[in-house]
């Protein structure tokens, strides 16, 4: 399963808003670079790029010191290991839910609860828990969240009824919220300016790859582990790396609230006052439908795909594989349309991210019992959508002027949340009542449907498509 993304472009929003002495220049091919001074040599101008400016008053620096080369990869590869294990912990719960069923003597959909806690927490931790690293630096709040991951990972391993299950996953997901933000956070504040585009994307797509990886071996640890198999490996994971955040990460990171920013609920209200004015009223209400659809249609997929498919005849190693596929064609889309973006051709990224989608979940409808098959249509349903929520954020970014994106990325993220929370509810709610999984895979037809059409409408009313990206 991939990570939020509506999380990534929060992180990214926070490392932006950084005094401007502090931040590092934005890798814009036009934009500003790092030259060496006349008779420099060039280790020194590396040093240079590795080195930090001082903060404004009341700011915070990574570290005290300029990063070694050698430290500044270790601090992005924590971090990558931080995004892959929080994308093994988000998958278990679906993978576990066809045995939960069959072990407990309870239908599927009693376990709707437990899996749309995981959502809820991680959105409650990506924005009441994770700004704290902002405050207080990243390596404490990265360090304990996760350990809290690992914990309520452990703790979820002994559940016996929905009800602690629920719990325990919410908290497992408010873990999971704060440390994803503040690891994508701090791969972006540490990574060099020609290379932070590229590092955050990579560090990101680690949460897919950890549900590749989680998909390859689920199989294995449910044969001879059961579920309470990958909860342990979910728990004690977390745990073995929460020492190496403490002691490997530099300290301090984030910086502290720029004196005279617009707080509270008034600073809220007149922000949203201002999106919803003329002239970015329609353009903010398409942003939000835009996210809404993708992270809607992405977890109804990642949260049922597995019981779907075993309801559907497959068997339950099979089934666990499909978020396997599904995650992998999210890593191959988001880098396929990341680069459509980078060239401006965000238009092209949007209408065949929604078409790919689209036409491959009406392919599932009448595609034959054939295991490949329907793994390769799972995967490019996993390339359009994925892939579609790399490119809104390119054009999220592109539409508002600098003193609205922060708050318009912000509150289109909230709506991405929205739909990621209610996504699980939504198919627990039609496994339910009785739908088949061709009736479930035809309703995310008519979503992804309604994300083409507001391309369109975005395309006549918004800003202009080719103007974003790059």
């Amino acid at each position: 399963m991939v990570g939020d993304p509506g999380r990534q472009r929060g992180a990214a929003v926070r490392a932006d808003s950084r005094p401007a002495r502090q931040r590092h220049p934005l890798p814009h091919p036009r934009g500003p670079v790092l030259p060496a001074a006349a008779g420099q040599p060039p280790r020194a101008a590396l040093a240079r790029r590795h080195a930090r400016a001082e903060p404004a008053a009341g700011g915070r620096r990574v570290s005290d010191a300029p990063l070694s080369a050698a430290r500044h990869w270790w601090v992005i590869l924590l971090c990558s290991l931080v995004c892959l294990l929080d994308g093994y912990d988000v998958l278990v719960a679906p993978i576990s839910v066809p045995v939960w069923s069959e072990q407990w003597q309870l239908q599927a959909s009693a376990f709707t609860p437990a899996l749309a806690a995981t959502v809820l927490g991680m959105a409650l931790g990506a924005v009441f828990i994770a700004p704290l690293g902002d405050r207080h630096g990243r390596r404490p709040v990265l360090a304990l969240s996760f350990a809290v991951v690992g914990v309520a990972s452990l703790m979820t391993a002994r559940a016996d009824s929905v009800l602690e299950l629920t719990l325990y996953r919410v908290v497992t997901g408010l873990g999971m919220g704060a440390s994803l933000t503040n690891a994508l956070a701090l791969a972006s504040e540490v990574a060099l300016p020609h290379l932070r585009t590229r590092i955050t994307v990579w560090v990101y797509s680690m949460s897919a790859v950890g549900s590749i990886i989680g998909g390859l071996v689920a199989p294995a640890i449910l044969e001879r582990l059961s579920w309470q198999g990958l909860f342990y490996t979910g728990g004690v994971l977390p745990l073995a790396l929460a020492p190496l955040l403490w002691f490997g990460l530099p300290a301090g990171g984030g910086s502290a609230p720029a004196a005279g920013a617009a707080g509270g609920l008034a600073g809220i209200m007149r922000n949203l006052g201002a999106l919803l004015a003329a002239p970015y009223r329609a353009t903010t209400l398409l942003l939000w439908l835009f996210y809404f659809v993708c992270l809607f249609t992405m977890y109804v997929i990642s949260s049922w795909l597995p019981t779907l498919m075993h309801m559907n005849g497959w068997t339950l190693a099979a089934s666990v594989r499909g978020i396997m596929y599904f995650s992998l064609g999210g890593v191959l889309g988001g880098f396929v349309i990341g680069w459509l973006v980078d060239r401006r051709h965000t238009a092209l990224a949007l209408y065949g991210g929604f078409a790919v989608a689209g036409l491959a979940l009406l392919a599932l409808l009448v595609a034959p019992a054939d295991l490949f098959l329907w793994m390769s249509l799972v995967g490019l349903v996993g390339a359009g959508v994925v892939g579609v929520s790399y490119a809104i954020g390119a054009l999220a970014a592109a539409t508002y002027p600098a003193e609205l994106r922060a708050g318009g990325i912000g509150t289109a993220s909230a709506m991405g949340r929205l739909g990621a929370t209610l996504a699980p509810v939504f198919g627990g709610w039609l496994i339910a009542g009785g739908a088949s999984v061709l009736e479930i895979f035809a309703s995310l037809v008519a979503v992804v449907a309604l994300g083409l059409v507001a391309v369109f409408v975005f395309s006549r009313v918004g800003l202009p498509l080719r103007d974003a990206g790059g």
